[in-house]
């Protein structure tokens, strides 16, 4: 188990290892293209006492509504 645990380690120091930014690829998720439509929405806006904040949606009659802040329901 040690010997094999060495020779892992040693394979790994032993692998060229590159450090120039100039061959990185850039970060994008696989699977997942940016779309001039799509509409994101990071944070929502700090919302007063007694509400809450509700994001984008799109309503019943397929109408984008845009995030806002919404007064919680009395019980």
């Amino acid at each position: 188990m040690r010997f094999a645990m060495l020779l892992l380690i040693g394979a790994c120091l032993m692998s060229p290892v590159t450090t120039t930014s100039a061959q990185a690829a850039p970060l994008q998720p696989l699977g997942i293209e940016a779309d001039a439509n799509s509409i994101v929405e990071v944070a929502g806006p700090r919302c007063g006492r007694y509400s809450h904040y509700v994001r984008g949606h799109r309503g019943r009659n397929g109408q984008w509504i845009k995030g806002h802040c919404v007064r919680n329901r009395r019980r």
